[in-house]
């Protein structure tokens, strides 16, 4: 009987354990900036992105339990010139060397999140839509570097690039993270 007992234990917490969402693989954080009155995109990504993730039977509280630290000096626009620029300009200032983020809240029947994103210490609430798809989850939504604090580096960032730019940059910043989970 104790034997019953003992395997059935087992295989339920097997079972219980099998549907429990994890992580993947690596998380990829992407973001697309604009320049020229055309409004042109430039994407890219980091380079030292930290994840903290908790394995949980539920789907809400696996991504509310998501921690991340992003260093802005490893910001990769994919042109060297460029992540410079940005790095001693937009991200010059100590504070604004460490992007974190964490999720507020869940909610699965429209696909949405809150995501609590701090940058040069200051917190601010980004609505984002999602997509499960294919093992991942897809979150996208939009900044304005502006709510951060960072007038005079983003001013700063402006003015160096003008010229590439055709004398004009824009604040808004488009994000997009991609978590490859099981369950």
């Amino acid at each position: 009987m104790k034997l019953k007992l003992l395997l059935g234990s087992f295989f339920l917490f097997a079972f219980v354990s099998a549907n429990a969402y994890e992580v993947n693989g690596d998380l990829e954080v992407k973001w697309t900036g604009y320049k020229t009155e055309k409004k042109v995109p430039v994407s890219g990504t980091f380079n030292e992105i930290k994840l903290d993730i908790s394995k949980n039977e539920n789907f809400e509280d696996f991504l509310k339990s998501a921690k991340v630290k992003i260093n802005t000096l490893t910001f990769d626009s994919g042109l060297e010139v460029r992540n410079k620029s940005i790095i001693t300009t937009l991200f010059s200032l100590k504070s604004s060397e460490e992007i974190r983020g964490v999720i507020k809240n869940v909610n699965t029947s429209s696909k949405t999140l809150i995501l609590n994103l701090t940058m040069n210490e200051v917190k601010k609430d980004v609505f984002l839509s999602y997509e499960v798809k294919n093992g991942m989850i897809i979150a996208k939504g939009l900044i304005d570097i502006l709510d951060y604090s960072l007038d005079e580096s983003f001013a700063k960032f402006a003015k160096e690039c003008f010229i590439p730019h055709q004398g004009k940059s824009y604040s808004e910043v488009n994000i997009e993270f991609v978590l490859p989970f099981k369950n």
